[in-house]
């Protein structure tokens, strides 16, 4: 899919990098039933597809960047993202990017933010972007205390050289980012994790972040993944999302689920099914 057209905002899909979920370390609670009932998606290895995917917006006269990947650097684990190659094959330079919008500060959503040049000076990789972050997940993280936890080096990597730039912009709730677009509260995954709502006249859509990571939630909403902070209340808010989106005849874009993750819920016979489009 190249563009979604919702009224008059328009949102690529940009594949920062494909990944594979391993149920066992993501979900171990339900690894065995993940692998009983959905074992004919994964590949031999019992592992199955996901993405990291941003989305490139472009709302009332701004470019906007909704999340920045895995970023450039090589880490234990995960794949090196490629949201610049992305960016340029859309045609999109580095300082066309206005506002870089966070769903929440994990480091498959920050990776982009900054970049290593040579002799190891760090950079902000979008010189001309505001940062626009809920308040409620900076503070979480930002901790010097969290900030500097095993795994985290990403947050002193990609968000801590943004704190003295003067181009953070904090939210909070359902703040607007212009006037087509505002924060849906989407807590659990993390303390200040937002979805992104888009409404234009009859239009709508929403960018649900890691409130879900794969399609099998529609049908478990209880699954929730081991790196929740809080597994319980994901369940519920990830429940009432799924609902809600069908209720209003959203578009749901999943940047996590198979690339591009776009398209519409339905119920069928009391079900949630997912139907693409693109």
């Amino acid at each position: 899919m190249a563009v979604l057209q919702l009224g008059s905002v328009e949102i690529q899909p940009l594949l920062d990098a494909p990944v594979l979920m391993d149920p066992h370390r993501f979900m171990p609670q339900h690894a065995s039933r993940i692998l009983e009932e959905f074992g004919h998606q994964a590949d031999a290895r019992g592992l199955f597809t996901m993405a990291v995917t941003c989305y490139l917006v472009r709302s009332a006269g701004k470019t906007i960047l909704i999340d920045t990947g895995l970023g450039s650097r090589r880490r234990p684990g995960f794949p090196v993202g490629r949201l610049d190659g992305a960016l340029a094959d859309a045609g999109v330079a580095p300082g066309d990017i206005d506002l870089v919008v966070h769903t929440h500060l994990h480091i498959d959503h920050v990776g982009w933010n900054t970049v290593d040049r040579q002799g190891g000076a760090r950079e902000v990789f979008f010189p001309r972007a505001e940062f626009v972050i809920q308040r409620a997940e900076w503070d979480y993280w930002m901790q010097p205390e969290r900030m500097h936890e095993p795994g985290n080096e990403h947050l002193v990597e990609c968000v801590e050289p943004l704190r003295h730039t003067g181009r953070i912009r904090f939210v909070e709730g359902e703040d607007a980012i212009d006037e087509h677009l505002v924060f849906v509260p989407t807590p659990g995954h993390t303390p200040g994790h937002v979805a992104i709502g888009i409404v234009d006249g009859p239009e709508r859509g929403i960018i649900i972040g890691d409130a879900s990571h794969h399609p099998m939630q529609l049908l478990h909403p209880d699954w929730s993944p081991a790196f929740d902070v809080d597994p319980v209340l994901s369940a519920k808010t990830r429940d009432a999302l799924f609902d809600r989106v069908i209720a209003e005849g959203r578009t749901l874009l999943a940047g996590h689920w198979p690339f591009p993750g776009i398209g519409r819920l339905v119920r069928r016979d009391g079900v949630r099914v997912f139907e693409p489009l693109g």
